[in-house]
């Protein structure tokens, strides 16, 4: 089921990519956004197992693929973050994700997490390093991967939230799905730090990280439909007051 929903997902993020690809390399004000769909994309197909199998045996057969996807997270929740708390105007949160407090949380997340894979050393390719769970130091990899995510969702679920009562139709449908999403994230790292006192809170993971997943990409989609049919009613409209102007 993991693999179906995240292989659906990186299916559409993918053509995503490739449509706004354009609008990216004429609007420099694009390629924050283009690139975030881009990182998706890229995380999306490696938590497909056939696609992180093949790429880590390339790497060595050492779960590299598995740090290289997290850090693919963590760029992720960079760059749409910041495009979120500028969709909804709130530039006060753009300085909070995107400043130095945003910046201190993910390099010292980043520096903490690559610490513990290493000190791990995972002995061979895993999806998911299940096998290695009942390691601490895995377990504490595992928290640390979500701690920039949940830090950017903590701070956006709330503003993003009533933002989406404020648009109307499928804006203020993607953005409440987003909110709900961002709900969720914060949650995954705690449900890890579990594993450490009962193996079975790995079934919580799975309850919280896929509904995450599929709730923020979700919304991500619908706000890529609705923008684009706010942008043809607008050009529609222009096209009509030019021709009642001649």
């Amino acid at each position: 089921m993991g693999d179906l929903i995240a292989g659906i997902f990186a299916t559409v993020f993918s053509i995503l990519v490739i449509i706004r690809a354009p609008s990216a390399l004429r609007e420099a004000a694009r390629v924050r956004l283009w690139l975030a769909h881009l990182v998706m994309a890229m995380v999306l197909w490696l938590s497909v197992t056939a696609v992180y199998l093949s790429g880590d045996a390339l790497l060595g057969g050492r779960n590299i693929t598995n740090l290289i996807s997290h850090f693919g997270f963590y760029l992720m929740f960079w760059l749409g973050g910041a495009e979120v708390a500028l969709s909804i105007g709130r530039q006060d949160l753009y300085r909070v994700v995107h400043g130095t407090i945003g910046a201190l949380v993910l390099g010292a997340g980043a520096a903490a997490m690559t610490a513990t894979f290493i000190a791990a050393a995972p002995a061979y390719s895993a999806m998911g390093l299940d096998p290695f769970r009942g390691d601490p130091l895995i377990i504490l990899y595992k928290v640390l991967s979500y701690l920039y995510p949940g830090f950017v969702a903590a701070v956006l679920a709330r503003p993003m939230l009533r933002a989406s009562v404020e648009s109307p139709g499928l804006l203020g449908s993607a953005k409440r799905w987003m909110a709900i999403g961002f709900v969720l994230v914060p949650l995954v790292p705690v449900a890890h730090l579990g594993e450490l006192l009962d193996p079975g809170y790995a079934v919580v993971v799975d309850l919280v990280l896929y509904p995450a997943i599929i709730l923020v990409a979700t919304g991500v989609t619908l706000a890529f439909i609705a923008r684009q049919q706010i942008s043809r009613a607008a050009s529609s409209e222009h096209r009509k007051q030019t021709e009642r102007s001649d």
